[in-house]
């Protein structure tokens, strides 16, 4: 065990290998799990020494778990007791890391040792944010802002600086803009960047969005040299609202005015409930007018049904009236005669 480190050494020292090595993002938020396998040729390495490790520079990979069946140890845990590694001896290496802080963001390695040498299996970027993943939807040239929380355990321990960054490859996230620790906001473009020391949280605002503004951000902050992901979201700009969309709130103003994720959310409500008033409002018209049609149309056939009726009855009538009168006069014209 004792070698270890040095081997860990020699790992550093194959770049090649290294770098032709592809790296695995792997999101995880505060509290979360990772479970991970990698594999190996089962022939040539079943009973070799398997590790799992951390990247602490380019030259150092600080083990945190040895597997060794060749001696009957198949897990020691250094020093990280959330940590194990199983090795099946059939050609798989299973790792899993429980209880993840913030602090467990970095590039991590699976590999064995044949001997002095080190072979690589598999290089995993790991990023453990604070808060779960926010997707955002707004509409093209509105305002948004968004907050990002922070903790501070102490003073030796306190965040440097505040990045808000833009992802433009799978593992590559670029700034767009920074704020250090005494400079309180600062804007770059469209985009401003404030820290709240009273809530411990930073504010990013981005007015006038454009439909090039879609993508996914990181809110990050440095700590002791290392980046700490403070919060991942996807923002998805739209041509106007559609109600596919959502938004995950988060604080309800700011002192610029901007439409809050809050606010979007309530506009794109108010927006959807004066569109199905109108709705209403003209469907409640129309069925208005068709009864009014229809009663008028009602009205006007029964006025024309009672008429016809009043002339059929008329009719009848004056049908009847006639014999008897023919009747009258023929009486009237015998007693005449008979004079």
């Amino acid at each position: 065990m004792g070698r270890f480190p040095a081997r860990l050494l020699l790992l550093a020292l194959t770049g090649p290998c290294i770098a032709g090595k592809d790296l695995e993002l792997v999101r995880r938020v505060q509290g979360g799990a990772l479970t991970t396998v990698c594999h190996y040729d089962e022939h040539k390495y079943s009973r070799r020494e398997k590790f799992w490790c951390k990247e602490l520079s380019d030259l150092k990979c600080r083990t945190l778990v040895l597997s060794s069946p060749a001696v009957g140890r198949n897990s020691l845990n250094l020093p990280i007791a959330r940590v194990s590694l199983k090795d099946s001896e059939t050609g798989w290496i299973s790792v899993s890391m429980t209880e993840l802080q913030v602090e467990d963001s970095g590039i991590y390695w699976c590999g064995l040792s044949d001997g002095l040498k080190i072979i690589p299996l598999k290089k995993i970027k790991v990023a453990v944010s604070y808060e779960a993943p926010m997707k955002l939807s707004a509409k093209k040239g509105d305002s948004i802002s968004l907050n990002c929380s922070y903790s501070v355990k102490d003073n030796s321990r306190g965040p440097n600086n505040f990045t808000w960054c833009k992802m433009v490859t799978a593992t590559r996230c670029q700034p767009v803009v920074s704020v250090e620790i005494d400079q309180i906001v600062n804007t770059q473009g469209r985009t401003r960047i404030k820290i709240d020391r009273w809530n411990r949280e930073i504010i990013v605002t981005l007015v006038a969005l454009q439909l090039r503004d879609s993508g996914e951000y990181h809110c990050e902050t440095h700590l002791q040299g290392s980046t700490v992901l403070l919060k991942m979201i996807t923002l998805n700009v739209l041509e106007s609202y559609d109600r596919s969309a959502f938004v995950t709130t988060s604080r309800p103003v700011d002192s610029i005015g901007a439409t809050l994720p809050t606010a979007a959310r309530n506009d794109q409500q108010s927006w959807y409930s004066a569109v199905s008033l109108s709705v209403l409002y003209i469907m409640a018209g129309w069925l208005g007018a068709k009864f009014l049609t229809a009663l008028l149309i009602f009205v006007v056939a029964s006025r024309r049904r009672s008429k016809a009726t009043e002339q059929e009855i008329h009719g009848r009538n004056k049908h009847h009236l006639l014999p008897l009168t023919g009747l009258k006069r023929g009486k009237e014209n015998t007693s005449k005669t008979r004079m």
